[in-house]
């Protein structure tokens, strides 16, 4: 019998060997090129957030500065030395006296939460206290129809109530069917404060109130709650949860009122009942111009974690800076909002110009 050739075999068996080195090389080749991606997108990933960062914080910082710089009117903040003259025509302010006109004059940043385009690729909104609804401050009557505004629960408002004015006071004396230090320490809860909110996600550590509030998210309470010194209510800036808790005031009207004020903003106290058609208030006064103080939020106008900052104005504190910062949240993920953020008509925000090669 002839048997074949040694050779032969020996070169099928290096044929078989060379394919074999070839897969293994093709597939740490892809290996190398799949974590070479992977490197190159978490580096990416890190300079975008760097630049957001950045973006945000010379945003917040153009703000607070426009804040501490800039007159307020009915419309929100001024972003020049515009101001409406007494016959209606517009002109740079020319004495004093123009400083105390609050007429709007039509390119104010309104602070009634709605998104601007702040620098690079930074959003923002500004919020006044005015246009919150104060916790700390509004009567009983004012808080029941708040509860109202975040769905059924089963809950008494009046315990609810009470459990949140004994949360707030010094005393250990209970009210009804309230609770004091030891009733949270039996409940696994972190005791009462004993003193007013300091922010408003501090209410949903208040027994029972989170889960009232379980139909909110942390971030619409935050877009409803002030606990700064507010006892009235913006009706040019109010959202329409809070609108919904003055008398007499349901869903449609408080649309009809938001609708309305987009285009013109309430002068008086008076035009808004009047277009209502409701009798004023005295129980629940309402205000039309903003306050020294509120929230602003900053974002990454591509999609990201929003950064609340409460702000107020201190003008006149000795010694001190012209606004100070209470205190700042970091809120859930929000979505990209290109399509929907204003511009801001101010030389401060707007877009560089490219130099020329």
């Amino acid at each position: 019998m002839r048997r074949p050739p040694r050779r032969r075999q020996a070169s099928g068996f290096v044929l078989v060997l060379v394919l074999a080195m070839l897969v293994v090389l093709g597939l740490l080749a892809g290996g190398i090129a799949a974590t070479t991606a992977r490197l190159l997108e978490q580096s990416q990933q890190r300079a975008q957030r760097m630049q957001d960062a950045i973006d945000m914080a010379n945003t917040r910082a153009t703000v607070l500065y426009l804040l501490s710089t800039q007159r307020m009117t009915v419309g929100g903040l001024t972003v020049d030395d515009t101001v409406i003259a007494a016959d209606g025509t517009r002109r740079r302010i020319e004495s004093p006296d123009d400083l105390d006109s609050a007429l709007p004059v039509g390119n104010e940043i309104a602070l009634d939460g709605r998104a601007y385009r702040g620098l690079g690729g930074a959003a923002f909104s500004l919020q006044d206290d005015y246009g919150l609804f104060g916790v700390n401050w509004n009567p009983p009557w004012m808080l029941q129809r708040l509860l109202a505004q975040a769905g059924p629960n089963d809950q008494d408002p009046q315990t609810l109530i009470n459990r949140l004015l004994d949360y707030q006071d010094p005393d250990d004396l209970y009210r009804l069917n309230s609770a004091e230090a030891e009733g949270y320490r039996r409940a696994g809860l972190p005791p009462p404060s004993n003193r007013p909110l300091t922010t408003p996600l501090e209410l949903l550590r208040v027994m029972g109130w989170r889960e009232a509030l379980s139909g909110l998210s942390p971030a619409e309470v935050a877009a409803t709650v002030s606990v700064d010194n507010v006892a009235v209510i913006n009706v040019n800036t109010a959202p329409e949860r809070v609108l919904r808790t003055l008398a007499g005031v349901d869903a449609t009207l408080a649309r009809r009122a938001i609708d309305y004020r987009k285009v013109q903003p309430f002068l008086t106290e008076n035009a808004f009942f009047d277009f209502l058609g409701l009798p004023k208030s005295v129980e629940a006064p309402v205000a039309v111009y903003p306050a020294m103080s509120g929230t602003l939020r900053l974002w990454p106008s591509h999609g990201g974690q929003v950064a609340l900052v409460h702000w107020m104005l201190t003008p006149i504190e000795d010694g001190g800076r012209p606004w100070r910062e209470d205190y700042e949240l970091v809120q859930s993920q929000a979505s990209a909002q290109d399509d929907v953020v204003l511009p801001v008509r101010s030389r401060l925000f707007a877009e560089p110009v490219a130099a020329r090669p």
